[in-house]
């Protein structure tokens, strides 16, 4: 720190302050439940580690009714701060575009009220890196008025997800397939986790080449750990049982369908080695108007197909918990019909579970396909039963994936993560410098 107090950053080119826009889900939000996820656990992962580095980070999100106070420390250094926008309530997502150019006020209000003397008087970030394409919409106007470089994460693009919807799916609104074109088209930097993605970018959107740069998410292998297998079986009170899991939000872009119906074939197909297999599902409902009854229906499906007593609903799971689920599977599922990275996988793998996921999107860059896991082609039951019951009746060949589902899980880390990002913004501040 320098003799004033304030926060000297790590080298001449880091910035001094970055505001990161998290505005439709905050990332202290428990993953799985309504629309948080992977982003949530990204922002959080990320915002710690910058924050460790000496950057002052500011996270904004929206106030969406929790009790949390309006500005609190999180771990690192950081600060996340609640904007006022709307009820102090959640608010499904489709309606929170009529909420943009409030919370915009209000990260503008904060920042010129809480913003150093000096040389950020005027632009009181150096950057601005926004999550999603709300966020995106916010950030290009803090960029316009601020002069401070704009970085956007998507996480994941409503072109992309038009393209890969099963039956049950509703496509994606032109307001945000709009706000996307527009935050490409005026993004300094854009973020993509793979190369698919950055394809998708350039080949969808017309985003110029030369302003994506590729940083890998990761994963905290200090918590996603392989734990004794009985132990973590025990902890979930599921001894008796071999167990295959699918972590997610529960909606049919993720096919938690697909695991019920391929347990139920794997079932019918080796009812032998199947005999004690159950399947877990962690997760809750996606957004804030879904139906009520989604676990219902989900529980009607197992029941048709003859599984009803094999799978088991499980509320939406902290990380130290969601380890011993991966760590007591046999696999862990992953059926989604796209998948900008795959964290799930990721963490699956960290805890030596091998994945049976769908061959698609960031999938394919985290699981190696009939190394630390299974790669399906398309999304039918029956190719998921086939790989499960292989899976299951070769003990052997299961080890040999564990083991190098950890190997290939230690190459992903958040501070690798963090330090692609730092890079980053570095390029911006000595191009915003000179």
């Amino acid at each position: 720190m320098t003799d004033d107090g304030a926060i000297r950053p790590a080298s001449a080119s880091d910035p001094a302050r970055v505001a990161i826009l998290s505005l439709h889900t905050s990332p202290l939000q428990q993953p799985g439940d309504g629309d948080s996820g992977g982003m949530n656990v990204y922002v959080m992962a990320v915002a710690e580690r910058l924050a460790e580095q000496g950057i002052q980070v500011d996270v904004f999100t929206r106030r969406d009714g929790s009790d949390r106070p309006e500005v609190e420390k999180l771990a690192g250094g950081g600060r996340l701060i609640q904007i006022q926008a709307g009820p102090r309530a959640p608010v499904a997502k489709e309606q929170l575009p009529r909420l943009l150019p409030e919370f915009t006020r209000g990260v503008l209000t904060h920042a010129a009220a809480d913003g150093p003397p000096g040389p950020h008087r005027h632009s009181p970030y150096d950057v601005v890196h926004s999550h999603y394409w709300l966020s995106g919409w916010v950030g290009a106007r803090a960029k316009r008025i601020w002069g401070a470089p704009h970085v956007a994460s998507f996480h994941t693009l409503g072109k992309v997800k038009n393209h890969s919807l099963g039956r049950e799916d509703g496509p994606e609104p032109r307001v945000r397939v709009t706000g996307e074109e527009r935050v490409v088209a005026g993004a300094d930097r854009i973020l993509a986790p793979t190369s698919s993605e950055a394809e998708d970018l350039v080949s969808l959107y017309g985003a110029d080449p030369s302003r994506i740069r590729i940083v890998t998410p990761g994963v905290d292998t200090s918590l996603f750990a392989p734990r004794p297998r009985a132990q973590a079986r025990a902890r979930l009170h599921l001894s008796n049982a071999r167990l295959l899991l699918f972590v997610g939000r529960l909606q049919p872009f993720k096919g938690p369908d697909v695991a019920i119906l391929a347990l139920a074939e794997a079932v019918r197909r080796a009812p032998d080695m199947m005999e004690d297999a159950v399947l877990g599902v962690v997760g809750g409902p996606a957004g804030v108007d879904t139906e009520p009854d989604e676990v219902a229906r989900l529980m009607r499906l197992a029941a048709r197909s003859g599984v009803g007593d094999r799978v088991i609903f499980f509320p939406p799971q902290p990380h130290d918990r969601l380890a011993d689920f991966y760590s007591a599977a046999e696999a862990v599922l992953v059926p989604s019909r796209w998948e900008s990275f795959g964290l799930v996988a990721l963490e699956a793998q960290a805890c030596g579970t091998p994945v049976i996921a769908a061959a698609v999107g960031g999938l394919r860059d985290v699981v190696v396909d009939g190394h630390t896991g299974v790669l399906v082609e398309g999304h039918d039951p029956g190719a998921y039963a086939s790989a499960i019951v292989r899976l299951l009746g070769d003990p052997r060949r299961a080890g040999r994936m564990r083991r190098a589902a950890v190997r290939h899980a230690a190459l992903f880390s958040w501070d690798a993560t963090a330090a692609g990002i730092r890079d980053v913004y570095r390029e911006l501040v000595d191009r915003r410098a000179g």
